[in-house]
């Protein structure tokens, strides 16, 4: 049994001397938007920035100013207002009068077999003009040189769509730890430094800026081949890169910032409804996640504390090695790396919320979103359509 502990603790600390270099590679490969340099006034393109709402009043204002404040010169803003109860419609309606470049949309109804924002975001994407879309959330804040930088750089490196991804505030001990947990789990799963390469499949999207050609969003069928998709922005990305055109991803510092969640409770509840789908709706696939993370964050806390000699020593070795993962993944997302040392729990909170995810999927059947049941047979054929080649 201790020969079979031994091999795996030597496989882990194969696989984490490789992680290490990786993400030590592939984060200084990823730019900073704001050292790139701008194109000339006539060279920029026509952009319409997209963003639906859905009794958003607390941030939306904020963030909507911050969308009408950009300086770039060719631009319309589409703001729908997806069938809000509160003060959305009259926060909309009033920046409107305000804005000659804002159009206010109101729905009232959502058709079947759509999800809200897709939906919204479908709706909004047939109405703009621009020759590029740019589709963020109610609650982003952007700087007022974000959107020319960004133009510029896609352009200049032939891209076809490039994301961003913001930064998010955060002030809660709790939302804290949850978060350095789900930066780890989203480098290990997307590693975004290899979206651009030809040679990968991985690809990503981020809702708070998804930055697309509008010829390369319809060509690949847009929202409407995501219709019921409870990732939107990760597919969006898919689909983009599936067909074969190129992406990127860049880092923008505060430039592109939202309050994500205000506790820690507050995300978990959040990521409750659609952490699941990360798993194509799949128990067989969150099991064997579980086990990996077994392996990979907890065996080595167990092996350093029961066992001595050789077993002892390379699972300690493995427990250094991911604190320096850690540690990494906290300085790439501007994190206080003291959160490093508190990594196992981090982890244990991400696991806790695709177990409840997984549970409360199964319990109704299907997705709770907006008030809305979409029914789980239906989602999960539709995740593995989209994820098809």
């Amino acid at each position: 049994m201790e020969m079979v502990l031994l091999c795996i603790a030597w496989l882990t600390l194969t696989h984490l001397l490789f992680t290490l270099i990786e993400f030590t590679i592939g984060f200084t490969s990823i730019k900073d938007l704001r050292q790139e340099t701008n194109l000339a006034t006539p060279q920029l393109p026509s952009v319409s920035i997209i963003f639906s709402a859905l009794n958003e009043e607390a941030t939306l204002e904020t963030a909507a100013r911050s969308l009408l404040n950009l300086n770039y010169p060719k631009m319309e803003i589409i703001a729908i207002n997806d069938r809000s109860t509160d003060a959305t419609p009259h926060i909309l309606s009033n920046l409107a009068e305000q804005y000659g470049h804002l159009k206010v949309y109101h729905i009232q109804q959502l058709p079947e077999n759509w999800l809200g924002k897709n939906h919204a975001l479908h709706f909004a994407a047939e109405k703009a003009q621009g020759e590029w879309l740019l589709f963020t959330d109610a609650d982003v804040i952007v700087a007022p040189e974000i959107l020319t930088k960004a133009v510029s750089f896609a352009i200049k490196n032939k891209l076809d769509h490039l994301t961003i991804y913001e930064r998010h505030l955060r002030n809660n001990f709790w939302l804290k730890v949850i978060l350095l947990g789900s930066y780890i789990s989203y480098c290990m799963a997307f590693k975004p430094w290899r979206v651009s390469k030809p040679w990968s499949k991985k690809s990503i999207g981020h809702g708070a800026f998804n930055l697309v050609k509008k010829d390369v969003y319809q060509a690949v069928g847009g929202h409407r081949c995501i219709a019921l998709s409870c990732l939107d922005d990760l597919m969006l990305g898919k689909i983009i890169k599936n067909k074969g055109y190129k992406q990127a991803i860049v880092t923008g510092g505060d430039w592109v910032k939202r309050e994500w969640y205000q506790t820690g409770s507050d995300m978990i509840e959040g990521l409750k409804k659609n952490s699941f789908a990360f798993f194509n709706f799949s128990s067989l696939a969150v099991a064997a996640n579980y086990l990996f993370a077994f392996i990979y964050y907890f065996l080595p806390l167990l092996m350093v504390i029961i066992f001595s000699g050789p077993l002892g020593w390379v699972n300690g070795l493995n427990i250094i090695l991911t604190f320096i993962i850690s540690i990494r993944v906290a300085i790439a997302f501007r994190m206080n790396p003291f959160f490093a040392f508190l990594y196992p729990l981090s982890m244990v909170m991400i696991l806790y919320i695709v177990l409840i995810s997984l549970l409360s999927t199964y319990k109704n059947k299907g997705v709770i979103w907006r008030d809305t049941h979409y029914p789980l047979e239906k989602l999960k054929h539709h995740q593995l359509t989209v994820n098809e080649p």
